[in-house]
């Protein structure tokens, strides 16, 4: 136990450093930096070595000021941090197509004119799809999160929002951080998201702060669109290997050898669903 809190609290500070506090104060140096050089000397660098030098004076000959200085800044960079991270949520929600409110109608129309798209480039194409194939929400991510459902209910008749629960609780441990790892990989993407909308507000002080939010903002989205591919692969592959060792620890006998019936997939659901799962006729 002693050696387990001695790691934990060795990695503890990295983890903080790199994903809340040390993002945080990049956006207050950049921050002080914006108001010090404003709109109309945008890259005047002797202004902000004059900066620097005065905090380095200050450090020297008023040490405690200093310090003080340094908590409230520590203070506001994981303010900052918390609300990138709040941005950061919504962006996923918007990516994911969770539209809700009144952005949800034209989270539906918009779903439909892709869902018609996608079947006429399929058609000039010469090849057809399952309808529930085709895309049933207005973004790409959220269609490629929602193609992971539907290929493992085509394939298996298995549910993955009932098996997925259940299916960690069999993995290993390399599995398991395998999808973690995969997990995380979007969680970043939406909180560089976060970011850019915090740097897009310092444009109101210094217009070159525009075009980094900017940057940032497509760079978290082509990150993201990365990622939710990378994740929904994983948890296909995942449910692929050891869906068979879940029916098996849910107590069905497997023929070895033999794919999963779809009479023992529905009797899988209806067990996870405790019943509640309507049965075929």
């Amino acid at each position: 136990m002693t050696t387990l809190i001695s790691e934990l609290t060795k990695r503890l500070p990295d983890r903080w450093l790199a994903g809340a506090l040390g993002p945080g104060l990049l956006w207050l140096v950049l921050a002080v930096v914006a108001g010090a050089l404003g709109h109309g000397r945008p890259f005047d660098t002797r202004r902000v070595a004059d900066l620097a030098q005065r905090a380095g004076e200050l450090i020297n000959r008023r040490p405690a000021e200093a310090v003080v200085l340094g908590a409230l800044g520590i203070a506001a960079a994981l303010l900052m941090s918390a609300l990138a991270r709040v941005f950061g949520s919504a962006a996923r929600a918007v990516w994911h197509g969770r539209w809700r409110g009144p952005a949800a109608p034209a989270g539906r129309w918009w779903a439909g004119v892709r869902a018609r798209r996608a079947a006429r480039s399929l058609t000039r194409a010469g090849t057809t799809l399952p309808k529930a194939y085709l895309p049933t929400t207005p973004t790409w991510i959220g269609d490629r999160l929602q193609l992971a459902d539907t290929r493992v209910d085509a394939q298996y008749g298995l549910s993955l929002a009932l098996v997925w629960p259940r299916l960690w609780q069999v993995l290993d441990a390399d599995t398991r951080a395998l999808v973690q790892q995969a997990r995380a990989r979007v969680d970043l993407a939406s909180t560089l998201a976060g970011w850019s909308v915090c740097v897009l507000a310092l444009s109101a002080l210094w217009w070159p702060a525009a075009v980094a939010g900017v940057v940032l903002l497509v760079a978290s989205w082509q990150r993201a669109r990365t990622a939710a591919d990378v994740f929904a692969a994983t948890v296909e592959s995942t449910v692929d290997v050891h869906h068979r060792a879940l029916a098996t620890a849910l107590g069905f006998s497997l023929v070895e050898g033999e794919p999963l019936s779809p009479e023992a997939a529905d009797a899988i659901n209806d067990q996870l669903d405790k019943g509640a799962t309507p049965q075929p006729r």
